[in-house]
Parts: C-alpha cells; structure tokens; sequence
C-alpha cells in the first residue's frame, strides 16, 4: 500500500413441444413490449420421467454430470439435455498468457468425493458452503474426484474463466478394475485408443473446459504401457486444435515398466509421459534435493512441472496445512510450477463459521510465493458477490431472504488482504468480503483502514490489469461508508508501457514510468448513455451511493484499478473508516452506443405437474408445475439472465389477458439460454377456466445496467384441469 500522488489518475434448438400440447399465440402487452407467447397445457400428472444423468433423482433440479464407465463415455454424444453444462462464459483473456514461461499455479479441487451442493446447476439453498475466491492467483483449476471421467461443474468453470483461469477434468483409474479398463482400451490397436481420446476431446470442447489431467493409479501390461504416450500425444494433439488453450497434464503414478511407482519427481523413470503432453503433476513426498534433480530432465520446460504439494500434509511432505508457505518457497526458490492438492482442508478440517477467515489466512500466508495474472478485455465489472448469500439484492433492492449457493454466479474477485503504509506512519487499509450486506448479488467488499494525519490518503490496489484503453472510458464505482466515517472515497487508475499515452489531452506519460490518475466525474452524460448513467450521482437506498467518470486516453495501457481515501476537508486527526463497496465498472464508451439485443422466441416445454400435498386444515394445497423454458439471445452479450415468474390467480374467462402489473417473482439465475422451473407453487384452475402463469427472461449485459422490463422476453402458460 502506497500514499497515491494527487492529482494524477453453443445454442442447441429448443425440445419440440407436441402439437396436442402446445398454443402460441403472440400478443403484446404495450407498445414497447416484447411479443408475449402462449402455450397451452392440460394438467396431467402421468410420470415424465427425466434423464438421472442430468437431474437430481430428489429434487428433479439439472446437476453437472460425470461418466462412470468406459460404456458411457464411448456411447456420450452432445444432445439437448447437455446444453445446460455448457460454460457461458469463455476463458477471458489475460497476462502473462498461460504459454508463458513463469512458473503457474494450479489448484486441484479435491473435496468429499466431489459434486456436493456444487453439482446443482442452477443454484441451491446450501447453508455455509465451500467457496474459492482468491483467484487472482491461480492458473489453472482441476476438478478431481474418483469417478472415471470428471466432468467439471458448470458453474466452476464460468466462474474460473470469468478470471482467466484454465479448467481441466479428471480422467483417473484405480485399483484392479483399473488396470481391467486401462487393458480394454490401450493394450488394443490404435482405434481403441484413439475412439477414448477422442471422446474426451469432444467434452471439452462441446462443454466449453480447457481439458484434462490424466491419473493412472493401476500397473499396467506391457501393451498398456507401451501405447500409453501414443494415447497421450494423440490426446493432446486433437485437444491443442479443437480447444484453443486447450491442457493435457500427466500424473506422477505409473513409470515407463508399467509399474505403479510414484516418483515424487520429474525423471528418466516417468519422463516418456511427461514428453507426450503439456506437462506432469508430481506426487507429493518429495524434498529439496527432487526439486534439484528434476532441472535436467525438464530443460525449458521447468514451468510445466508442477510440483504437488497436499494442503492436508499427509505423508512425509515439507509442508502442509498453514505451513504450506514452506513447500511453496522452495518449489520457487528453483522455478518450478505448484499443484496445491485439496486447498478446501481449510473447510473441511477447521470450524466453519471461521471460513472466511481460515481462507483469508492461509492465502495471505502463500501471497508472496503466488504471482498473479492480470485482466485484458473491457468490459471490466463486478459486484464483488461470491455466488452465495443470506439474502439476495439487486441494484439496492432485497429480493428474497434465506441461504442461497451458485458457484457460477460468483463476480470478478479482487487481490484480498491487508496492506501498510511504509515508513514510521500508520496507516493501513484491509480488505475482505462480507455477506452482512450486499449492492448486488449476496456480498461486497468491505475496506478497513487508517489514514494518519501526516498522509494525505491512502490507497488500496483491487485489480491487476492490462488492458489496452480505448479513446473514451466510462467508469463507475458504488459505495458505501459505515459509522461516522467522514472520508472521500475515489476510483484510481494506473495508466503506463506505452511509449506515447495521453490522458485528456493534457498530460502525457512515457514509457518508464507507470502514472495514477483521478477521471474526473461524468455530470451530464450523453443520451445513449442514459441507461447506464441513471443512477450516477446519487444518493441511492440503504446508504449507498453511485460515482460515474469519464476518462479520456490515446495510446495507453491500462494497469490497475485502485481505491483510494482521504479525510475530509480541514482535518487534522487520524481518520479510521469503515467502507463497503458494492460495485465497480470499466467500459468502452462506444460498447455503450450499439444496440442492446433481445431476448427472442421464449418457449415453455418439457411440462409436469404434481398435487401438492395439503398441509394442515387448511385450504388445498394447489399444484406444483415444472417445465423448461427456452429463449434465444447472443450469449457473448451477456453477464446472466435473471429468471421470473407471475403466477396467476388459477381462474379468470379464457382469453382475458394478462394479469395486473404486479411485481414479478425471481427464480434464479441461469447462464444458458435455458432454465429449468422446478416445482413452481401455481393455483388449481377453477373448473371451465383457464390457470396462467407467466415466465419473463431478464437480460443481464455485460455493461452492468438494467434492462427495462418491457424489453424482457416472456411466455405465458394456460392451463386446465382435465375434462374442463
């Protein structure tokens, strides 16, 4: 921390509905509005059984999957049911590229046999779950279980990619009935072979995830062994052209005889494997004089060895636990890349109200041993929510109470931990996510600290960036201060490596020197810009408050994204402040100028009905509805789609339109063009009459603003109850 210088500043097509099922009927319900269709349904409640692959078999809820057995993985083709395991989001972009020659992080996520409250699709209701959010660190992510082929969760790979980070799945055998299924497909021809990776390369690529690691844990016969680096070059190979970015990584298990030989090192024993693909993971009993050894074996490519280090230290390993720092310091010390096995011991092993903390701890510990990775793509925006929360909020307003979890649905997270200023002052700032309160989503961010009366402010660096600035740059920052706290808060930015930059016109900078700017408040802005701008300047609900700038630059670079305070006006005394961010954006003026897409060709399909059961003496309990909703959108235009509902009255005469304008329902969040309505309350239809219920699909851009609710795609479901 630093006193800053002022001033210087894959769509699949919708399941067909059966005719006998199914009336559309356009209609529109203003001027403006999107076009409404109609579907009509009979209440039945015969049994429509769902795929258990993709469904909860207690909740019917969509669940990320996994293939048990080599006959699954041969016969799995893409198909519409898949659709909803596809990542939106792709891998951003980001420095230095992962090709890089510095050594990486990977964290390979190992917890209680894997696909938890995770594995729900579209969210659940967990109380107290795991979450990572120091990502800002990390290279590349592994889900790992013991299920032969790991299929990452959707929702952790949007969220890894949302930071720049590459996912890979697990392809793993074990014990005898390991060695059985490594015989039936290596110990072969080539075909054999060939038709798994090419299986495997096709998952990746269908699912939108980076690749695989490949853990052989069984001996394998002298065919098996021998075919092995033709099997992993050709994985590699097809991965490397279908999957941009795409990893192969081997693990540190068999050696070259085929025996089953950890060897806790790169060396001549396992080196044929690591030649035929992007790297090793090695196993973790290793000590200094490993490292040392594995220089030669791995030439230049030092930064594709990564050393395993187990976070539950078990065996005889340097260090574990919070004494990880010391495995990490020496896997530097001679340049190598670290694979942190099972980091969730933090979780898993220490009390969980004290997660947050734990988390925060062990991380902070391994900082210095952790380069991190910058972002360079615009827009740049995050409500700091971690994809769980004791409430929901959007844009200031609660929308619902109670524990919510969707990994997916996690924002861009900042560089977290506490920061002094040098010298004999004593100032300092801290931060930390907090679920007490939240602008949108479930948390933000809340920034401790100390201003000395000798200091002018102090600044808190949140984002590493390098992003090639556009002409014009619209940014806005949404704030809050606890307590007493009479300090300004602003956004800064650094701007440098690039021979000639330009801010405003007025100041230029050169190359060897990086400069930190204030962007001076956007008070008027322009009329396109009105939608985003609407809330700039205020003072909003519950205390917060909304900054808009603009800034203009020619020829710059982008570097970080700081937040800085200063007391106020006049004082003299040591200010501490208490501040809660709740979100900060960076976009291109000119993304702000085209226009917004819509959501098209709503649809309501797969339908099912169930009696809910009375509770009590009192009144019928009514139905429970299912059904899947369809819509087409350009998902590179959007952050999510926030799904609602109406639900009507269950009686009204047929064809008497759409019911009053009261406030739509949230259901959740869906990251597809798809989302699946799961045991929706609806009221019977009274007999001669139509039920309704109306769905409504809610844009989310990329550029962080509001879409108006006549622009929401929508579709309305009439129902009936047999023989009326």
């Amino acid at each position: 921390m630093e006193a800053p210088r002022v001033p210087r500043e894959p769509l699949l097509p919708a399941p067909a509905i059966p005719a006998e099922r199914r009336e559309r009927r356009p209609r529109r319900r203003t001027e403006e509005a999107q076009e409404e269709a109609v579907f009509r349904e009979v209440v039945r409640f015969a049994p429509d059984p769902l795929p258990v692959r993709y469904y909860d078999k207690d909740t019917t809820k969509p669940v990320s999957f996994y293939l048990s057995s080599l006959e699954e993985l041969l016969a799995w083709t893409p198909g519409a049911e898949d659709s909803l395991n596809v990542a939106l989001v792709p891998a951003q972009c980001r420095q230095p590229p992962l090709s890089s020659r510095r050594p990486r992080t990977l964290l390979c996520h190992d917890m209680m046999g894997g696909y938890l409250d995770d594995r729900f699709i579209q969210g659940s209701a967990a109380q107290s779950p795991y979450t990572f959010y120091h990502w800002q660190y990390i290279d590349i992510f592994v889900y790992f279980s013991h299920h032969l082929v790991t299929v990452p969760p959707v929702g952790w790979t949007n969220t890894a990619h949302r930071h720049g980070v590459r996912v890979l799945g697990t392809f793993i055998t074990e014990w005898k009935e390991g060695g059985q299924l490594c015989e039936a497909f290596l110990a072969g021809d080539d075909r054999s072979y060939q038709a798994v990776a090419d299986r495997l390369v096709l998952l990746a690529q269908f699912l939108r995830f980076d690749g695989w690691l490949i853990n052989i844990e069984n001996s394998l016969s002298p065919a098996a062994v021998g075919n092995t680096p033709r099997f992993l070059r050709y994985l590699t190979t097809q991965l490397h052209q279908q999957v941009p970015g795409g990893l192969v990584l081997w693990y540190d298990s068999v050696v070259g005889s085929g025996r089953l030989h950890w060897q806790d090192e790169l060396n001549e024993h396992n080196r044929v494997f690591f030649d035929s693909c992007d790297g090793i993971f090695t196993n973790y009993n290793w000590g200094e004089e490993h490292l040392v050894r594995m220089r030669g074996p791995a030439g230049e490519r030092l930064a594709d060895v990564y050393v395993g280090v187990d976070v539950f230290a078990r065996g005889n390993v340097v260090g574990g636990r919070f004494d990880t720092n010391k495995s990490l310091e020496l896997i530097r010390k001679h340049g190598l890349s670290a694979a942190l096995f099972a980091p969730g011991w933090v979780y898993e092993c220490l009390e969980k109200t004290e997660f947050f903390q734990n988390q925060d701890k062990f991380w902070s510990l391994l900082t210095r041993y952790l380069p991190t990775h910058s972002i360079c793509s615009l827009p740049f925006v995050t409500s700091f929510c971690l994809g769980l929360g004791t409430r929901r909020v959007c844009y200031g307003q609660e929308e619902a109470v109670g524990p919510w979890y969707h990994p997916g649905a996690q924002e861009p997270q900042p560089l977290f931990g506490e920061h002094r200023l040098e010298g004999p002052g004593r100032g300092w700032v801290k931060t930390h996510s907090c679920l007490a309160d939240a602008w949108n989503g479930g948390s933000s961010l809340l920034i401790r600290g100390t201003i000395p009366p000798e200091v002018g402010h102090v600044a808190v660096r949140l984002f590493s960036l390098q992003v090639p600035v556009p002409p014009k740059v619209f940014l806005s920052l949404v704030y809050k201060l606890e307590g007493m706290a009479k300090v300004r808060v602003a956004l800064e930015l650094t701007t440098g490596d690039e021979s000639s930059c330009h801010v405003g016109g007025i100041s230029a900078l050169n190359a060897e020197t990086s400069a930190r700017h204030r962007p001076r408040p956007l008070r008027v802005p322009p009329t396109k810009l009105a939608r985003w701008a609407a809330r700039c300047g205020q003072q909003l609900g519950g205390g917060w408050v909304q900054r808009c700038y603009e800034l203009s630059l020619r020829g710059c670079l982008l570097q970080d994204l700081f937040v800085s305070f200063s007391p106020a006006p006049g004082s003299r005394e040591e200010e501490d402040f208490v501040c809660r961010l709740g979100e900060i954006q960076v976009v291109d003026a000119d993304s702000l100028l085209s226009p917004l897409p819509q959501v098209q060709a709503t649809s309501v399909s797969r339908v099912g009905w169930r009696q809910a059961a009375p509770e009590g003496a009192g009144p019928p309990a009514g139905l429970r509805l299912s059904c899947t909703l369809h819509w087409s959108y350009p998902l590179p235009h959007a952050r999510c789609f926030r799904i609602h509902c109406r639900p009507g009255t269950g009686g009204g005469p047929p064809g008497t339109g759409p019911p009053g304008p009261e406030k739509p329902t949230l259901l959740g969040l869906a990251f597809a063009n798809q989302y699946r309505v799961v045991d929706l309350a609806v009221a019977e239809a009274r007999p001669g009459q139509d039920g309704r219920v109306e769905f409504l699909v809610e844009p989310v851009p990329r550029e962080g603003f509001l879409v108006p609710q006549a622009e929401w795609g929508r579709a309305a479901l009439l129902y009936s109850m047999p023989g009326t």
